[in-house]
């Protein structure tokens, strides 16, 4: 049980990536607050954990509003007694579509949820593990971060920007005994992509082509690296 004793954040972990790394820091020993968006989301991924074994709460909260997330943070702080670890996994997309067809707004909507939620969920976990002197957080961005992708001109930026906040805030707080990293996932085989793959935005073959193991990972693989990353191995 590596997070037997650690109180644990992930933020948009109702389904897909974020519920497995939920279910996974459960699996640890850790006590998981699941957020997102709609309550109902939340507490499914929290049951799961209860009846488990687990300990888990649920949280509907608006990651794009820095006052939701405060007063998230202060009710995991309150029920759990207390914040070790912060996963920044809450995230959306766009129509992948030429970018002189894109719409403005979905560029903003996009920006607010990947970067501007991780930025404000980093300060308000920041106010309870700097005074502590110890905290772990991971940012889940994207292998659309470290490479040009044709009509992915909102979605990329917004991860390659969330990658050098990582960096950003690993230097700067690194001296209060924070370690602050990211994982970037290609292409994983949540329900959303399996979607995309029915209705032919991807190709499969055409993927897998470009992954050198031949195989897509799956939002359990992304767990795996993140428990890494928050646990004292990686310290």
């Amino acid at each position: 049980m590596r997070f037997g004793d650690r109180k644990v954040l992930v933020t948009g972990s109702g389904r897909g990536i974020g519920q497995a790394i939920a279910l996974a820091f459960a699996a640890e020993g850790a006590a998981v607050a699941v957020n997102a968006a709609h309550l109902a989301t939340a507490e499914d991924t929290a049951t799961r954990i209860r009846e488990a074994g687990g300990q888990a709460i649920a949280i509907e909260a608006d990651v794009t509003s820095e006052e939701q997330v405060e007063r998230m943070v202060q009710r995991v702080v309150q029920e759990l007694g207390g914040l070790d670890i912060l996963v920044n996994n809450a995230g959306t997309s766009h129509p992948i579509i030429p970018t002189l067809e894109q719409k403005t707004a979905d560029f903003d909507r996009v920006i607010a949820t990947n970067l501007r939620s991780a930025y404000i969920c980093c300060k308000a976990a920041g106010k309870v593990m700097v005074p502590q002197h110890s905290g772990k957080i991971v940012n889940v961005a994207s292998i659309s971060g470290l490479a040009g992708q044709p009509m992915r001109t909102g979605y990329a930026p917004s991860k390659a920007a969330m990658i050098n906040m990582t960096m950003a805030l690993a230097v700067e707080w690194g001296r209060e005994g924070i370690n602050v990293n990211a994982v970037s996932p290609g292409h994983v085989l949540t329900d959303l992509v399996r979607g995309s793959i029915a209705k032919g935005v991807f190709s499969e073959e055409a993927l897998l082509k470009r992954t050198a193991l031949g195989r897509l990972s799956t939002p359990e693989d992304v767990a795996t690296a993140v428990l890494f990353l928050a646990s004292d191995e990686a310290r």
